[in-house]
């Protein structure tokens, strides 16, 4: 009897294609995924590529010397000032890059200050600080140029103290002490200088709030949505056909409501993070409500059209199960896509997922006014109406049946 139990179990699976699928595939699925996000990334001491800027004030032989070793290495891709072409030239001005970062289009700025070489040349100077203008969104980041500055700039000063040693012969403790050489034997000071979180109260839970909201935002839209499948096989779908309300009024009072659910989902959800967490959401509600509701619109245009294209609930479940958590995976809500390879950012960017926190990051993150959210809307906007009418199309099989 046992057996029987076990063989009708195995029996209602194999005629169950949704369990199947969420058995075996799914599992695979996900696999694949994080391999590729992860593939020659963290795990085998490998990490994507940094941008950066550099910027020497020093204008020195050794200034330059540190900054062209650190250019020439794989690892990082160097921002040169506009108009320079040819190589890889230096910023003079810190006010320049102090702007690229804050607007986001690099992470980091490494900045020799004027006197740096004569700190470490001058017997009994006092010791000048390298600079790493950071946004600590990507803390991998400064961590890994952190550590390649500390690196390059042990060996180019251990060869600079290689060569004086040469010159000055038989020293004793005290006159190494008192001497230029002793610098070269201190490890070089990196100051990291961080540019956007200083002056805010937990806002890296902003963007685990935003990832988050995202995601169910995704599965709430989908649950709505599935009640058209539910009212085609009660024939309720069939009866509000008979009347005056046309397939398009109906998907337009469907996506309607799913929107302004949507909307105080993640209204709640930031509500409680200002609440328990202290971010500030009252402080950045002109973006926020901008944001929330291109997001919301998107996700209802999204579910819509999985809920048209799908023959009944258990596999509208089975499919958007599979289809919202990978395009969380690629677009950043549960992986930050700061430690993805650059392939896969890139790939990243086909979930309105990836639009949708880039949008919550500029507001949150970055106080950037509205009219520098105008790609995130425009790609959310665009992907609204294009679904819309996506799930319009296939919407029309109900209307021939």
């Amino acid at each position: 009897m046992i057996w029987t139990v076990v063989r009708v179990g195995l029996l209602r699976m194999w005629h169950g294609r949704t369990e199947i699928l969420l058995t075996f595939v799914v599992p695979i699925v996900f696999f694949t995924v994080f391999a590729f996000i992860f593939d020659e990334q963290i795990g085998l001491g490998k990490s994507p590529l940094v941008n950066l800027a550099l910027v020497d004030q020093d204008g020195t032989q050794l200034s330059r010397e540190l900054l062209t070793s650190l250019a020439e290495n794989e690892t990082l891709r160097i921002f040169s000032p506009a108009g320079r072409g040819g190589g890889t030239s230096f910023f003079t001005s810190i006010e320049e890059v102090r702007e690229l970062v804050l607007e986001g289009a690099l992470p980091l700025a490494v900045v020799i200050p004027e006197g740096w070489t004569a700190s470490l040349t001058t017997p009994g100077a006092e010791a000048v600080d390298l600079q790493l203008l950071a946004d600590s969104s990507d803390p991998v980041a400064t961590q890994v140029v952190s550590a390649l500055i500390r690196q390059t700039s042990g060996q180019i000063l251990a060869e600079q103290a290689r060569q004086l040693i040469q010159s000055v012969l038989s020293l004793s403790p005290d006159q190494f002490a008192a001497s230029a050489i002793a610098r070269y034997t201190k490890p070089v000071g990196v100051e990291v200088v961080d540019l956007l979180s200083a002056d805010k109260a937990n806002p890296v839970v902003s963007m685990y709030a935003a990832g988050i909201a995202v995601m169910f935002l995704l599965f709430g839209a989908v649950g709505n949505s599935g009640t058209l499948l539910e009212e085609e096989e009660n024939q309720t779908l069939e009866r509000l056909m008979c009347s005056e309300l046309t397939m398009t009024r109906l998907l337009a009072g469907k996506w309607l409501l799913m929107t302004i659910v949507g909307i105080l989902q993640v209204t709640v959800m930031f509500a409680w993070a200002q609440l328990a967490f202290g971010v500030d959401l009252t402080g950045h509600l002109p973006g926020f409500t901008v944001m929330t509701f291109v997001t919301a619109g998107a996700a209802g245009s999204f579910a819509l059209t999985l809920a048209a294209s799908c023959k009944n609930r258990v596999q509208l479940n089975a499919v958007a199960i599979i289809l919202i958590l990978c395009m969380s995976a690629l677009g950043g809500s549960m992986v930050p896509r700061y430690v993805m390879s650059e392939t896969m950012q890139q790939f990243g960017k086909v979930t309105f997922n990836a639009w949708a926190l880039d949008g919550y990051i500029k507001v949150f993150w970055r106080d950037l006014p509205l009219v520098d959210l105008a790609p995130e809307v425009t790609v959310l906007t665009a992907t609204t109406i294009v679904l819309f009418v996506a799930a319009r199309l296939l919407a029309r099989r109900w209307e021939s049946s």
